[in-house]
């Protein structure tokens, strides 16, 4: 008896799981995604409050796929960048006008984003999706990968040409099939919140470094703001137990005031900021995908990036193919990404090794650094695009 076989099952529903499913779909093929947490619309899931920074690059492929409508009026645009450090001399501006585009990139809550992807997965037929599902394993099979998880009814199985880990950092996928990890640890924690200024930012993002970590302001609507407060071990503790107004004092502190000043401060999310990667992230009729691959410090706003960038070029690759588990196109998959993975993550880390270098003579080749990419056009431009996405297959 023939067996139905999907051309993908994904674990993971998501923002990388359900692009990914969406991509595919675009090109008819038949998806099967698994969520652990429950994601249907109306429901929050893995879709909370968190602002996430989408690059141009980003936006750029997520209106290929259709997606553009839905998500216009809940982005922000980040036109302007300013970049600095505490104590030194030393910034430069990054404008969208000088790249001849819209915008350097998007601000948008994790629930927007969530609310414009169902509604594209509501409207495509060869999406199917198990909400509150949890892997229980997978196997080959009559030469497929044949995936069971349970539903809060029953046993479900389904066969698939591939099998997708696009589940987060503690992959599921990744540990059944024993990939060895690499996890490097900053000592440090990132301390995110949304903020409030006396003024709009008027499409202005800033980045400064300190000593002990950048900060960074993203512009959402109106007077608000997502912030970014990188703080040492030896640190947070301290931070953890501040109330608003001595929490807004200290953030001050480090990134300046800036719109006339912090207003008011939203509850706190704080985790632990490690570097991870996994040198091999294909097996047979199998691939990690986005986080469940690779997670990385986020001062360069590259972690959901470097994922959307994972999905352009794996589904680029997937048009001239009809078995997404094909052994050669998941080997040349993985090598073209596997250079963009390292270009990106070695980038990020040599930033905050830079940084957070204290001496003070190496702070005044900083400022000199920051000066000749202000005075430079051309070096202040690669810098732009780097951080725009605009070269995601490395």
């Amino acid at each position: 008896m023939a067996i139905d076989v999907k051309s993908a099952v994904i674990v993971g529903g998501g923002p990388v799981g359900l692009i990914l499913a969406i991509a595919l779909a675009k090109q008819r093929k038949a998806v099967t995604v698994i969520e652990k947490n429950c994601l249907r619309q109306g429901e929050v899931g893995s879709f909370d409050g968190r602002v996430l920074a989408l690059s141009y690059g980003s936006m750029q492929f997520l209106e290929k796929l259709g997606l553009g409508d839905a998500l216009q009026a809940k982005i922000t645009p980040i036109e302007h960048v300013h970049v600095s450090q505490k104590g030194y001399l030393g910034l430069t501006y990054l404008h969208a006008d000088e790249m001849n585009t819209p915008a350097l990139g998007y601000s948008i809550t994790a629930a927007d984003l969530g609310a414009a992807l169902w509604e594209t997965v509501n409207t495509l037929a060869n999406i199917e999706v198990f909400s509150g599902a949890g892997l229980v394993g997978f196997a080959l099979e009559n030469g497929f990968q044949a995936v069971t998880f349970e539903t809060k009814q029953h046993l479900e199985k389904r066969y698939a040409q591939l099998i997708v880990g696009a589940d987060g950092t503690q992959s599921a996928v990744r540990k059944q099939l024993d990939l060895p990890m690499t996890e490097k640890s900053y000592h440090a924690f990132g301390v995110i919140s949304q903020v409030t200024t006396a003024e709009p930012a008027h499409g202005w993002a800033f980045e400064r470094f300190t000593q002990t970590g950048p900060v960074a302001l993203l512009p959402m609507q109106g007077k608000k703001h997502k912030a970014v407060w990188v703080v040492p071990e030896a640190q947070i503790d301290a931070v953890r137990q501040m109330d608003d107004a001595a929490f807004l004092a200290g953030f001050t502190e480090q990134m300046g005031e800036r719109f006339g000043g912090f207003t008011a401060v939203s509850q706190r999310v704080i985790y632990p900021l490690i570097e991870t990667y996994v040198p091999n992230f294909i097996e047979t009729r199998a691939v990690l995908i986005g986080n469940a691959a690779h997670t990385q410090h986020p001062v360069a706003a590259q972690g959901l990036n470097l994922g959307i960038a994972d999905i352009q070029q794996f589904v680029e690759m997937a048009q001239a193919v009809d078995d997404l588990g094909d052994a050669n196109f998941l080997s040349h998959y993985a090598q073209a990404r596997h250079r963009h993975h390292q270009s990106v993550m070695g980038l990020t880390d040599s930033l905050i090794q830079l940084f957070q270098t204290s001496s003070p003579v190496v702070g005044h080749f900083r400022g000199l650094g920051l000066m000749a990419m202000h005075s430079l056009a051309p070096l202040r431009k690669r810098f732009a695009s780097f951080s725009m996405g605009l070269n995601q297959h490395g």
